[in-house]
């Protein structure tokens, strides 16, 4: 082992990051792209139930996602399927995918995003979580998801998000 190996060590305790709401949720930075040498970034959210994004696009990033907490229903391209604690989903780059809270429990995920730097993105639209209580819900700033789309190769919006099955 050389010594750039160990001082890449980094612990990050459960309450670390930097945290934002995004669209009603709370999404904390746990471990940022200057961290892994741009290799990845590391974040953890936690939606409530009924909630998810818009059908959205990473061009050139790749989103793995480990549900720790709660029934989550997700749309990959054509699949639909609802997985729940200790699944993994892997959502491949280039491919249209968003996800909804279902259930009685809100959920807790762990996104990997790789290449790293697109965990920035929820810096650029989100508003910093400055307390546990979110606030107040409004329109996203349309601005701030244009310039953070076009600086992190997304697409925020190309189709609805999930609807609960009445």
């Amino acid at each position: 082992m050389n010594k750039r190996d160990i001082d890449r060590l980094l612990i990050v305790g459960p309450d670390d990051g930097e945290s934002f709401w995004v669209g009603g949720h709370r999404i904390t930075i746990k471990v940022g792209s200057a961290d892994t040498d741009g290799h990845y970034g590391l974040i953890e959210s936690r939606p409530s139930v009924g909630s998810g994004p818009p059908l959205h696009v990473h061009h050139g990033v790749d989103e793995a996602v480990w549900v720790i907490q709660g029934q989550v229903r997700f749309r990959c391209g054509e699949r639909d399927f609802t997985v729940g604690p200790g699944s993994f989903v892997l959502l491949p780059r280039d491919v249209p995918h968003t996800f909804l809270v279902v259930g009685e429990q809100d959920a807790v995920l762990l996104g990997l995003l790789t290449p790293g730097g697109s965990e920035r993105y929820f810096a650029d639209v989100g508003e910093p979580a400055t307390s546990l209580i979110p606030p107040p819900p409004g329109p996203p700033v349309l601005d701030a998801v244009r310039r953070a789309d076009e600086r992190w190769n997304t697409e925020s919006v190309v189709g609805p998000p999930l609807r609960p099955n009445v």
